[in-house]
């Protein structure tokens, strides 16, 4: 009987749904950033120092420059899709969690309002991203990562989905656990 109480004392959270939209806002902030910086550093230092030779004459700095920030760079490309794979990870611990969670039913109406919340402050997350999009220096690197673009700025909606997706998984299992703790003893 200990096993099943251990089993039984792990659980979600009613406010998963905000911390999927701040750490999915904040990733996408970095993999933008990380994007801008090392574009811009690959291209000064081939700016500044491509007629530079080394010491002993056989290679010149350029061929440096690719074999260490080049490098870098492609592999900071990667992030474009690695933070997809983040957000629906986030999307699908979202999902266990609200399985995980043992709720009375008169917890339904405090959580269609906290999905509601959710979604109007994912709406201005999406507006405050759309806003950096819309800058000048960094619009060349928004136009590098599209899915990741895509994902925020349709942000309200999954958040919508994922809130009532996770209450139907949440609520539709009320009782089942009580029903099998009682089983066991």
């Amino acid at each position: 009987m200990k096993l099943l109480d251990n089993k039984m004392n792990k659980k979600g959270s009613f406010v998963d749904l905000f911390v999927f939209i701040i750490f999915a806002f904040i990733v996408a902030i970095i993999i933008v950033v990380f994007l801008y910086i090392g574009s811009i550093t690959t291209t000064q230092l081939h700016a500044s120092m491509d007629d530079m030779n080394l010491s002993d004459g056989t290679n010149n700095v350029s061929v440096v420059i690719d074999n260490t920030m080049g490098v870098t760079y492609s592999a900071y490309q990667t992030m474009r899709w690695t933070g997809i794979l983040i957000f629906f990870g986030m999307i699908i611990g979202i999902f266990i969690g609200s399985y995980m969670v043992q709720t009375k039913p008169i917890f339904f109406i405090p959580y269609i309002f906290i999905v509601i919340i959710a979604i109007v402050v994912s709406v201005g997350i999406a507006n405050a991203f759309e806003l950096l999009m819309a800058t000048e220096d960094m619009a060349s690197t928004f136009a590098q990562t599209t899915a990741i673009n895509w994902f925020i700025l349709q942000l309200p909606i999954i958040v919508t989905i994922t809130g009532f997706i996770g209450g139907l998984i949440m609520f539709s299992r009320l009782g089942k656990g009580e029903q099998q703790y009682y089983a066991y003893q």
